[in-house]
């Protein structure tokens, strides 16, 4: 996810940093109108941008700041992509899409607000869900189009299990058995055919998986749910 900025200077639409304190390295003028947007409705998140509102950063910085909602991911890139807006929070994803489709305005990313998405399991107090067990039987939601969908079932059906040995003693095992492999694929002909096909089918799925996502995208216009459907499907 990025900051989505559109100078009045040059006209030119770009990505900034994250906090609109970012822009204090050029003086604006008095009281400079900038108008931000979000990319949905008000969250957590969106105190990022009203707390340096409430305690008069931006009007130490001469700005004049007005954040408004979204109702889409993509109405932040339209708007700074049309001129309405100056600047607007956007998931990178949808720029990438948007950008590969409307490439006339020059819109760019400089800042990523989540490099690690926090994603996290949230319950009242009172449910008593201490742990992964205790979810069993209770109702879970998620946004719609979110990748947490399809990270569900990995955390649902692969439990952590209990640590049997160290990860040096493990590491040093695996590349134990990695280095006798290696040496032994002159005499194991057959062994050495099996994994140079592997690694070509690998390879070869891996790009197929890509640029089938690419072209679902650009031509069908599928979104982030299709095209992991297309990608399950395939596999």
């Amino acid at each position: 996810m990025g900051l989505l900025n559109r100078s009045r200077i040059d006209r030119r639409a770009c990505l900034v940093g994250a906090a609109l304190a970012c822009m204090a390295p050029w003086r604006a003028s008095a009281q400079t109108a900038i108008k931000f947007s979000l990319d949905g409705r008000l969250e957590g998140l969106a105190a990022t941008f009203f707390l340096p509102q409430d305690r008069g950063y931006f009007r130490a910085q001469e700005l004049q700041v007005t954040v408004d909602e979204a109702t889409s991911a993509l109405e932040p890139i339209t708007r700074v992509a049309s001129g309405a807006y100056e600047m607007g929070l956007a998931d990178i994803n949808t720029l990438i899409k948007y950008r590969d489709q409307h490439p006339s305005p020059p819109l760019k990313a400089v800042f990523m607000v989540y490099n690690k998405p926090p994603f996290a399991v949230v319950a009242r107090k009172s449910r008593g869900i201490s742990e992964p067990k205790t979810l069993e039987g209770k109702k879970l939601g998620a946004p719609t189009g979110s990748t947490t969908t399809f990270a569900w079932p990995l955390f649902a059906f692969t439990p952590d299990r209990p640590r049997q040995r160290g990860i040096a003693d493990a590491l040093r095992t695996g590349l134990g058995t990695l280095a006798q492999t290696i040496r032994q694929l002159p005499r194991e002909r057959d062994l050495a055919l099996f994994l140079l096909a592997n690694m070509i089918c690998a390879d070869g799925l891996v790009a197929l998986f890509a640029f089938g996502g690419i072209y679902a995208a650009g031509t069908f216009g599928w979104g982030t749910i299709q095209i992991g459907a297309f990608g399950i499907l395939l596999t």
